[in-house]
């Protein structure tokens, strides 16, 4: 069974197992991700054939969501993609004493309309995806934020854990939630960090990945930074409400003795590991069996709590096949079919978004999934806050 295949079957046990009476939040997010694949696919398959094109007017305004006030003579950009073959149309146009503003005449698929609103406030993109003509009709809210260099309502947690063994080494997956319940609402911004995170030795590991998940749930990749004393930093701004961070990478070992440390920055309250082949034995400091999962034949286990600064200490033992190289992963190996692109502020050209798209909608799901269960405690923590205040 590959990665990809298992990261699948436990998506589908995760989908059968979610009670939308009792869990509201997580339906939610899991019919969101769902339907922007649906959208995504149409979109694609309208492209491919070419749809008559038609015109829209599309109008909406900008609101600071740190002061609750419309933002004037702001620039917004409106990239309308058209096809393969075309070039995105881009329009620009400034907002009025009232934040708003309009486009008229917007060229657009008529079946299929995919348009991204975006404007950069204070160094910071901000954009809104619209992918459906009825989507199109309603006036158009882009909720931009003050930013602050130092904010302290910020949580971190590291809700999943994958571990896969291949051979003598360990392909290492780690999610993380960043929680800015900053108030009022700013969005951190630091050119030197705003989120850290430890790994094994870096001359233990390769491949190493992090990736921010943007909007609509597409990867953002970004360049991991040395720390001073240790670790890895990125600077990607940190807008309010929960922010998910992917890292991975692989650790090779002498032996199927592998054992794993890194520092936990931020602590744990408490997380979730699976770990495959579900024949390895796992031991250390705080771990707890769960049990094993018949569906993809993967131990469980729960990760308790380490204080800010503690260490992460695994012991994975036992025989693990070598993964072949079709296998789903990339083991640190460039794919020259998805390579990473950073979107700059510049307007973006529509090969790069369309390749992010197509790299991203495998991984939507995924995430969306596997993150429900920490995002709802998250939430749920937030709102109790708030009836406290």
């Amino acid at each position: 069974m590959t990665g990809n295949e298992l990261k699948t079957i436990m998506i589908k046990k995760i989908i059968k197992k979610s009670n939308c009476k009792q869990n509201q939040f997580t339906c939610f997010s899991l019919t969101r991700a769902s339907s922007f694949i649906f959208q995504t696919i149409i979109w694609f398959s309208f492209v491919s054939f070419g749809i008559a094109e038609a015109q829209s007017s599309i109008s909406g305004r900008i609101l600071n969501g740190t002061t609750n006030q419309p933002v004037i003579n702001q620039k917004v950009d409106l990239l309308t993609f058209l096809g393969q073959k075309k070039s995105p149309d881009t329009k620009e146009a400034f907002t009025k004493k009232n934040g708003t503003f309009s486009f008229k005449n917007v060229e657009l698929a008529a079946d299929s309309p995919h348009i991204l609103l975006r404007t950069i406030y204070q160094g910071v993109n901000y954009n809104l995806s619209l992918a459906s003509l009825q989507e199109l009709k309603n006036d158009q809210v882009l909720t931009v934020y003050e930013t602050s260099s130092e904010i302290q309502a910020i949580d971190v947690s590291m809700p999943v854990m994958l571990a896969m063994a291949a051979g003598n080494s360990l392909l290492i997956e780690q999610q993380y939630i960043l929680n800015n319940n900053s108030r009022p609402k700013r969005t951190l911004v630091h050119p030197q960090m705003t989120f850290q995170f430890d790994t094994p030795p870096p001359d233990k590991i390769n491949g190493l990945k992090t990736s921010i998940l943007g909007l609509a749930g597409i990867p953002l990749p970004q360049r991991p930074l040395e720390r001073k004393g240790g670790g890895f930093r990125i600077n990607h701004p940190m807008k309010p409400g929960l922010n998910e961070i992917w890292v991975s990478y692989r650790v090779n070992f002498n032996s199927n003795s592998r054992a794993l440390s890194h520092r936990m920055f931020d602590g744990i309250e408490h997380s979730r590991l699976f770990v495959r082949p579900s024949t390895l034995q796992v031991a250390g400091k705080g771990i707890e069996s769960i049990g094993i999962d018949s569906r993809t034949q993967s131990a469980t286990f729960h990760i308790k709590k380490i204080a800010k600064g503690g260490l992460l200490d695994l012991l994975i033992t036992g025989e693990a096949p070598e993964h072949s190289e079709d296998d789903g992963h990339d083991h640190g190996k460039s794919n020259p079919e998805f390579k990473v692109v950073r979107l700059s502020n510049p307007v973006f050209k529509q090969n790069v978004f369309i390749l992010g798209a197509v790299a991203g909608l495998s991984l939507a799901v995924i995430f969306y999934a596997l993150g429900q269960q920490s995002r709802h405690r998250i939430q749920k923590k937030v709102r109790k806050g708030k009836k406290k205040r």
